[in-house]
């Protein structure tokens, strides 16, 4: 969430203002890959999914120790799916716009978090014993490569992979019509089945945290799945590739494997070094409010005001002066998100 609402932007902009090729490899750490591949930057959207997940063996098992029936915590469930969806309707800037030319049923990170929270709270719900809950989990990744490897698209042929003839694609095209980007490369439909198995990832996550066992024990567990999934994502790479447009399974087992492992780091650091800093503190308010963060960075146009109070040096400094608007749009974020931490306002949803 922190590269998200703005040190990302900061970063390209000054890598920019050199203006030299030297740094182009580390400019494409902060770009999404085209199709095949992985960077750092793409890494943000698993990790908001697998955050999500992560915290529900905590706040499903408040719910049950308060007393809280499972039709009570399925219309909490329900609840958070439509308030996520109609976010991410808000966050496309269409929604308001009354015409349905422009309107978009799902496009959007938050809804993807949407349907992989309610999959994953399905399986929860509804199998008691962990080792069924994980296969079901393995088996959304299974599935999806199933289809994705053996299902035929008209025209076209099975096990394709790529922008305009995976099967994917193809599903989406036939559930919502008009109604999705005719340009757009991303999936979403059948990618849900991906997306939750990298909410369930970070369930499982959670699992491994709340168990009664030392710090060390975690931290070994924990890079151990780690090294483990991002070993089985690289070696299914090898039949069906790592594309984040299309979630394929590769990719969500590479990065939750990746997920699992800066798991390992902030527990590492927190939980057994006990590190409580002002950069520790900065990351917590971030990680605390990060619907809120989101929100504000894709609504407001922060840039505009940071243009605004910044113009006029924009005739000293040149080249660098993208990077000077970056850090006012960041500044802005971290001051409304440091307001908010400091009087305890959470967006929840």
């Amino acid at each position: 969430m922190f590269f998200l609402v703005g040190a990302a932007e900061v970063i390209r902009r000054f890598i920019k203002a050199f203006n030299t090729e030297a740094l182009d490899p580390l400019y494409r750490q902060f770009t999404h890959v085209e199709w095949e591949g992985f960077v750092a930057w793409d890494l943000i959207m698993p990790l908001f999914l697998f955050t999500s997940g992560l915290s529900m063996p905590f706040s499903f098992g408040k719910l049950l120790e308060k007393g809280y029936t499972k039709a009570q915590i399925y219309a909490k469930v329900l609840k958070r799916f439509c308030l996520l969806f109609l976010l991410g309707w808000i966050v496309t800037g269409n929604f308001f716009n009354l015409t349905l030319d422009s309107f978009r049923i799902y496009s959007n990170t938050l809804q993807s978090i949407a349907f992989g929270y309610l999959i994953t709270a399905l399986i929860v719900l509804n199998i008691k014993k962990v080792s069924v809950q994980l296969t079901t989990g393995i088996s959304l990744v299974v599935v999806y490569w199933a289809l994705m490897a053996f299902a035929p698209v008209p025209g076209v042929g099975s096990g394709v992979i790529t922008p305009d003839g995976n099967f994917a694609i193809y599903i989406d095209r036939l559930v919502f019509g008009s109604f999705m980007s005719p340009k757009s490369q991303y999936t979403w439909m059948l990618s849900s089945l991906g997306f939750g198995a990298t909410v369930f990832s970070g369930y499982y996550a959670g699992l491994m945290l709340k168990e009664k066992i030392g710090t060390n024990q975690k931290l070994i567990r924990l890079s151990l799945v780690g090294v483990g999934l991002v070993i089985a994502g690289l070696l299914l790479s090898l039949h069906q590739p790592i594309v984040k447009k299309i979630w394929s399974s590769a990719m969500v087992l590479y990065s939750s494997g990746l997920s699992f492992l800066l798991l390992a780091l902030t527990y590492l650091i927190t939980d057994k070094m006990k590190i409580d800093s002002w950069w520790t503190r900065g990351f917590r308010m971030f990680g605390l409010n990060s619907i809120a963060a989101y929100m504000i960075w894709q609504c407001f146009n922060l840039k505009g005001l940071s243009e605004y109070w910044t113009q006029g040096l924009g005739q000293y400094t040149g080249t660098f002066y993208p990077f000077i608007v970056a850090l006012g749009q960041f500044g802005i974020t971290w001051f409304i998100i440091r307001h908010l931490y400091k009087y305890k306002i959470f967006l929840k949803v």
